[in-house]
């Protein structure tokens, strides 16, 4: 039934006339037994402004109970017995809760109402017999086997979601890159742009003022006494350590956290010193450029 459940609700909505204004709705589908299967549906009714409102199941129960809807339920969809699913009323409520049934003793009656974890959807309901205790194990089966289907739907679900969530956060790593990169060309592009646009005038103060820094700074990396003496002390130091047999006890020779923390901070060193020459001779070339045009505006 489950899997031609869109032909079902076809067939229905056909037999009850096929009007536009109604919108067939199946709510549920459960196995009883294995020739029997009950199929909850519900009719709503579309007004011409497109609000819906639900018709009562009472209406609809005794529309598919008329003979000639019955004979056709019944030749086309096999249906054999057609009740309307409604709530009791508080005076069906009061009668059924305040009156013990037949067997049952008046004391138990009362701790099943008591104990009655939702009194609002839910009722006691005795069960007489090896008969009645059987069919509500099988019945309570059939409802934890549907929770398990329903835990295991959602949790395919949840990985999907999560294998959708890693594809979009690495798109959006991708596209951080990509924006980088574009910032970076766009940079490149403005620097070209200004320094087309400065060809042939004089250097701005602050532009000699730039220049002064970044002389300054190739200076320090070139003095002798500062980082190239002091890398250089560093690796005679790891030269010293590498040809120290082992076991030495000389002065020279150093624990193996302290050669990884001089090899860490010669790598830094190292990687700061080639950025700071990159952007030196980027600079260097601009003001090259720039002096090349202020010599041909000078010659011309």
């Amino acid at each position: 039934v489950t899997k031609n459940q869109t032909q079902l609700v076809a067939s229905l909505h056909s037999i009850l006339g096929g009007k536009q204004e109604h919108v067939v709705c199946c709510d549920s589908v459960k196995s009883i037994n294995p020739s029997t299967t009950e199929v909850v549906v519900y009719v709503l009714l579309r007004s011409p402004t497109g609000a819906t409102q639900r018709i009562p199941a009472t209406d609809l129960a005794s529309v598919l109970t008329s003979t000639n809807i019955a004979n056709q339920l019944k030749s086309q969809m096999f249906v054999t017995n057609v009740i309307s699913k409604v709530a009791f009323t508080s005076s069906q409520l009061s009668l059924y809760l305040d009156k013990p049934p037949v067997g049952i003793s008046p004391v138990l009656w009362e701790q099943a109402k008591q104990e009655n974890p939702d009194p609002v959807k839910l009722i006691p309901v005795p069960l007489v017999g090896f008969k009645a205790i059987s069919e509500r194990l099988r019945l309570q089966k059939e409802q934890s086997e549907a929770h398990f289907a329903r835990v295991e739907l959602i949790g395919k679900e949840v990985e999907d979601i999560r294998a959708v969530q890693a594809n979009t956060l690495s798109r959006l790593q991708q596209l951080k890159r990509k924006h980088s990169e574009l910032t970076h060309r766009v940079l490149q592009v403005m620097v070209d742009v200004e320094v087309q646009k400065k060809a042939g005038f004089s250097l701005q103060p602050e532009e000699e003022q730039l220049r002064v820094q970044l002389e300054s700074i190739q200076q320090e990396l070139n003095a002798p006494n500062l980082f190239k003496g002091r890398l250089s002390e560093m690796l005679s130091l790891i030269r010293m350590q590498s040809l120290a047999e082992p076991g030495n006890n000389s002065a020279t020779q150093m624990e193996s956290g302290v050669l990884a923390s001089i090899h860490s901070h010669l790598t830094r060193q190292q990687d700061g010193i080639s950025h700071l020459l990159d952007i030196i001779r980027d600079d260097l070339q601009h003001l090259e450029i720039i002096k090349q045009g202020l010599q041909e505006k000078v010659a011309a």
